[in-house]
């Protein structure tokens, strides 16, 4: 008996009927080995996919920046829980430019790993709102996360409330194909 692989469902159950116990052993052991040959190939499919970042061109440092007085923003790594899971998010020092807080992020879901993803951040800030901020009054902000590997495009949505002058809490809310994660951290002026 010779065998292949059948695009036909019922070519295997029909092949058992007729055929002695080695061969069926063997038929069996072959969807077996077929189904983890697939099961591999997709998971390293997937390591790949994660693994190739395609990283963006940075502007240049000293271009469109706001007056020189304005600082950078640190932003605490803070981590939040999904369905059956840990979302981590980092995100780089955030400098001003043109009305805007832009840096890097990066996104860690475990155990799903290839919903982890890099890229740029940006959060709107008006120097007139970082001044309320620093005077203490908090602000609500609006900005957009886009992934590096694919330039997928992220809501994000928050409220900066300080708690002294250079230093306060920050929760931001990233709108994301799946849902939406709600981090709580820290913030604090640097330079």
């Amino acid at each position: 008996m010779k065998f292949g692989i059948r695009t036909n469902s019922m070519a295997v159950p029909h092949q058992i009927l007729g055929a002695s116990t080695n061969e069926k052993r063997e038929l069996l052991m072959c969807g077996h080995s077929l189904i983890a040959r697939l099961t591999i190939a997709v998971f390293v499919f997937q390591m790949l996919g994660v693994t190739s970042v395609v990283h963006a061109e940075r502007p240049d440092s000293t271009a469109g920046t706001s007056s020189a007085g304005t600082p950078k923003l640190v932003i605490g790594p803070s981590s939040a829980s999904v369905a059956l899971g840990k979302a981590s998010l980092i995100v780089s020092p955030l400098t001003h430019r043109d009305g805007n807080y832009v840096g890097d992020y990066q996104l860690k879901v475990r155990p799903y790993f290839f919903k982890s993803e890099k890229g740029s951040l940006l959060l709107a800030a008006s120097d007139d709102a970082v001044r309320k901020l620093q005077t203490g009054t908090a602000i609500n902000f609006t900005g957009q996360a886009v992934t590096h590997k694919d330039g997928r495009t992220h809501i994000v949505r928050g409220r900066a409330t300080p708690s002294s002058r250079d230093r306060g809490s920050v929760t931001f809310s990233i709108v994301t194909d799946d849902a939406r994660i709600v981090f709580n951290t820290s913030y604090h002026f640097g330079t």
